[in-house]
């Protein structure tokens, strides 16, 4: 149940990207998240079988690229988790600003959005410190929550059909001004460009995975957890952009996606669905903020423990949270919001440089732990057509991560690239000063014997 809804969260962020999209794509923007949710679906058929294979690393989908070496690979390692990081740490500002520019604009006209978003950050990474039970307890009533507002928004041209329009989903066809006028060519890498920033929200059933150590009988239970997750996501990322296009069509979408919500729920409830659809929705954005908070910081944690950060980051509270990695984690989000505000959101398109290498990276780690029976007695093992599936997912995410990525300009390509570098010094130099410490302890215990 805690892996399920810490994908939850993630499902429901299709709001962020989908306003920007519809400019551009215009409908064609439903099949790019069913696409991306479908693709997303598919790999969580090999999480699946390496989360049960070695459920005792904590931080889900990045660390199993650290198995393709019997005593570990360091530089793979290091590279996939430190990319996983980099990816979902400025999600949760973006989340929290865009949760304290709501609560601003609806209810505390004149508050600072980032004083409120620094605020609600607080809260959150407490409560991510007192454990994973407590967290538990707060996502469950959050997604129970978001699913509501979801609900209403899927319903809404369902038991109001006049209000609808679904002339305004198909056919699909993109905008006269989207840019791709010079044929097949230009039309595909419109597609690409999106495709790739729509990964960040649509391959979310993966962080079920985040929480399989801490979850009883994993090597049971996992491909329960991952297909379920798979499952909301999909269709989540199906239904929510349909609804929203029937109701809205392109131009409202783009005008404010939130609004379309909040006009859902005063066309199925009246004028108090609409300020409970508006209280859902902050709801929604807090929920996916603390699913980053638990992925990042514990990818943070495997990190230490694998030896490419200081020990620091490694330590545990006596509720058995990573309290090293939740406060790093805590520091990187203040400075995030104070420096970039509210414009916090341009770096997402570069750290979605480094979530999607994670996903080139992880198909071959599967290919190569294949060969090998390592892992714990009675996980699960997928059939034939697991190799061949991992090629496909490895090339799929190969091309958006270079062809599609390329479309939003050099500079989120270099900056992706040299945040994504970074931790290779890192790595080597944390892990040759804890070889030279634990050899001068030897040779000090040999002296004393």
């Amino acid at each position: 149940m805690t892996a399920v809804l810490v994908a939850t969260g993630g499902s429901l962020m299709v709001v962020i990207p989908l306003g920007a999209m519809a400019a551009e794509l215009g409908n064609v923007s439903i099949w790019v998240w069913i696409f991306t949710a479908a693709v997303g679906g598919a790999q969580c058929l090999l999480i699946a079988e390496l989360a049960s294979r070695f459920p005792e690393r904590a931080g889900g989908t990045a660390q199993f690229a650290y198995r393709v070496r019997p005593q570990g690979s360091p530089t793979m390692g290091a590279l996939s988790a430190w990319c996983y990081w980099f990816a979902w740490t400025p999600g949760i500002a973006v989340n929290l600003i865009l949760a304290a520019t709501f609560l601003r604009d609806q209810w505390l006209p004149g508050a600072s959005p980032v004083l409120l978003a620094l605020g609600i950050a607080a809260v959150l990474y407490f409560v991510t410190a007192l454990g994973l039970k407590l967290t538990t307890v707060i996502n469950a009533v959050l997604a129970l929550v978001a699913v509501a507002v979801v609900l209403v928004v899927v319903l809404s041209p369902v038991l109001r059909p006049h209000s609808s329009d679904l002339s305004q989903v198909f056919p699909s066809v993109l905008p006269a001004d989207s840019g791709a006028k010079d044929g097949l060519w230009d039309q595909l890498a419109l597609i690409a460009k999106w495709s790739f920033v729509a990964t960040w929200s649509s391959y979310a059933a993966e962080m079920a995975s985040t929480v399989c150590a801490e979850i009883r009988n994993p090597e049971r239970t996992m491909m329960r957890v991952m297909s379920t997750s798979a499952i909301i996501c999909f269709v989540a990322f199906a239904a929510v952009p349909i609804a929203m296009f029937a109701l809205s069509g392109a131009e409202g979408i783009q005008e404010d996606p939130f609004e379309v919500f909040a006009n859902a729920g005063n066309l199925l409830l009246g004028p108090t669905g609409e300020i409970l659809v508006q209280l859902g929705l902050t709801a929604v954005l807090i929920l996916g903020a603390e699913t980053f908070i638990i992925g990042s910081s514990r990818t943070i944690y495997q990190m230490a423990q694998d030896g490419h950060l200081p020990p620091v980051f490694g330590k545990i509270n006596k509720r058995g949270a990573p309290a090293g990695s939740i406060v790093w984690d805590a520091i990187v989000i203040g400075l995030l919001l104070v420096v970039f505000g509210t414009n916090v959101v341009d770096v997402v398109a570069a750290a979605n440089f480094g979530y999607m290498a994670v996903f080139v990276l992880l198909p071959i780690a599967y290919l190569v732990l294949r060969k090998h029976p390592a892992g714990r007695p009675g996980s699960i093992r997928l059939g034939r057509y697991a190799r061949p599936l991992a090629i496909v997912l490895c090339a799929v995410n190969a091309v958006l991560l270079v062809f599609g990525g390329a479309q939003w300009g050099g500079s989120v390509m270099l900056i992706g690239l040299s945040v994504t570098l970074v931790i290779v010094p890192i790595s080597y130099f944390t892990r040759r000063q804890r070889a030279k410490a634990s050899s001068a302890e030897r040779k000090e215990s040999e002296v004393a014997s």
